[in-house]
């Protein structure tokens, strides 16, 4: 495998006319890349993987909501022999494209992220895929989504950003960036400063031996990093811009360029003046300077 990935022809596995459909020949070069004994698609759709892997002769297991296997709820390791060498999604990029009650079947399902009603909804429910995922593989074995970016009514997500930022950064192995061919973007002419959206990203990671309980205390502390990191480069910008001043200002300051940080936050002076005592100069009460 190479960090880019092309395949105008998406090959003859799978059925073409299932909606997001992506190209067999990602799971060829997986397969040809890892040698598993036994692949999980977990987001089997129309049949893509369960087609490549039996032409390769590899042992499969294939999941979908639509089959009532839904990965925000059942395990995936209890529906398999034992744990895979290679456990892979390809989710819905929220709702770009709705599935159950339109691509398949007459109602909506509960458990299809592709009726998130936000993204932040979508991103807690893919990380419990991922963590389902995980939990379904061998340790040593990879665990791997694709995902593509998201924009709709003049909002931007990459969500293959969130992903990694809520998986352990430890066992992230590569992400792949996959061309797209043949989309209506690419013969379409666009105004303006508009950019489409020509790419997906696969993502990998590789199963350390670290239990769930571990693995969610370093993810918390990872968050927790960031946004220290966030309250003392907010600080700094304001410091940067007044070089001396009073509290009052600040504050202000503080409010008008960090919001997100004070919400929620009925501390947010304290924390302020915390980090003025660890790391600015007091050059008399209530003035700090750099």
């Amino acid at each position: 495998m190479k960090s880019v990935l092309s395949y105008p022809n998406r090959g003859k596995w799978g059925k073409s006319s299932w909606r997001g459909n992506s190209s067999g020949y990602i799971i060829k070069e997986m397969i040809e890349h890892f040698r598993p004994n036994l692949f999980v698609d977990a987001c089997e759709g129309s049949g893509t993987s369960r087609d490549v892997c039996k032409d390769m002769n590899v042992n499969y297991v294939g999941l979908d909501l639509y089959n009532g296997n839904d990965f925000t709820k059942d395990s995936i390791l209890e529906q398999l022999p034992h744990p895979t060498d290679i456990c892979f999604t390809h989710p819905p990029y929220h709702n770009m494209i709705t599935y159950s009650g339109s691509v398949y079947g007459d109602d909506a399902i509960v458990g299809d992220t592709s009726r998130c009603d936000n993204p932040e909804e979508f991103i807690s429910k893919s990380q419990l895929m991922l963590f389902n995922q995980r939990e379904a593989t061998k340790e040593g074995g990879i665990y791997s989504t694709l995902i593509g970016d998201h924009r709709k009514n003049g909002s931007f997500r990459s969500y293959q950003s969130d992903f990694i930022q809520m998986m352990p950064k430890d066992e992230l192995l590569s992400v792949t960036i996959k061309l797209q061919h043949n989309c209506l973007s690419n013969n379409t002419h666009y105004n303006g400063n508009f950019i489409p959206i020509l790419h997906e990203y696969l993502i990998l990671w590789k199963k350390k031996k670290k239990s769930m309980i571990a693995i969610s205390f370093d993810i918390a502390s990872e968050l927790q990093k960031r946004v220290a990191t966030t309250w003392r480069n907010a600080i700094r910008i304001v410091m940067m811009k007044y070089k001396t001043a009073p509290l009052n200002i600040i504050y202000d300051e503080i409010e008008r360029v960090a919001a997100h940080l004070i919400t929620n936050n009925t501390h947010w002076k304290a924390k302020i003046r915390q980090l003025l005592q660890k790391h600015y100069n007091n050059v008399q009460r209530g003035v700090w300077s750099l």
